[in-house]
């Protein structure tokens, strides 16, 4: 884990923090990411990569358009460190963790991960809401950005008594070479 900053993301949570429950249900019934350790996890996707084999694979959910100019000041800030001349943001989403809930242990797949770099955005948190990663367990901070080594087992745990909201996004730099980092077969 690698802490990357402090962002600005007020205008973003104000956004946030107005979204219907009727639309994070709506968003979450249709989400690619549909997979048992996040049981207890709603997202409102972005971007997403349907493959998840090469991150420049990804397409456009229709929220895209209506909250990029949202999103990419912070996804923006948040890459400073990297330095990239060309970023390319292939996953963007919003993660809510319920309250007294959990994300089971777990690895993401090979395919876009060994291209990009998962950063989190904590937007709605609260010390109770904690993160394992890399044998730590740790809480990230509303407001700073976090690369997070998704191959390595990690898993997240929420005791407050509100739910927790990250921004999670990958980017990668793209002006690199696109020879398929997975093997088709």
């Amino acid at each position: 884990m690698r802490d990357l900053g402090a962002v600005d993301i007020d205008r973003l949570l104000e956004a946030v923090e107005n979204i219907p429950e009727r639309f994070w249900a709506a968003e979450d019934a249709k989400k690619d990411n549909d997979f048992a350790c996040f049981h207890h996890t709603r997202h409102i996707l972005f971007r997403f990569v349907p493959s998840d084999l090469e991150p420049w694979d990804h397409h456009d959910k229709p929220m895209w358009q209506v909250w990029k100019r949202l999103l990419l000041p912070v996804m923006e800030q948040a890459i400073r460190p990297y330095g990239f001349t060309a970023p390319e943001y292939a996953k963007a989403m919003f993660a809510r963790l319920g309250a007294g809930s959990h994300i089971n242990r777990h690895r993401d797949g090979l395919g876009t991960n060994l291209r990009t770099h998962k950063i989190h955005v904590p937007l709605v948190t609260n010390p109770l809401a904690m993160l394992e990663a890399g044998g730590r367990i740790v809480h990230l901070e509303r407001g700073r950005a976090y690369e997070v080594n998704n191959i390595a087992p990690h898993a997240a745990q929420n005791d407050g008594t509100e739910d927790r909201i990250h921004f999670i996004f990958e980017v990668y730099e793209g002006a690199q070479d696109r020879t398929p980092a997975v093997a088709a077969e």
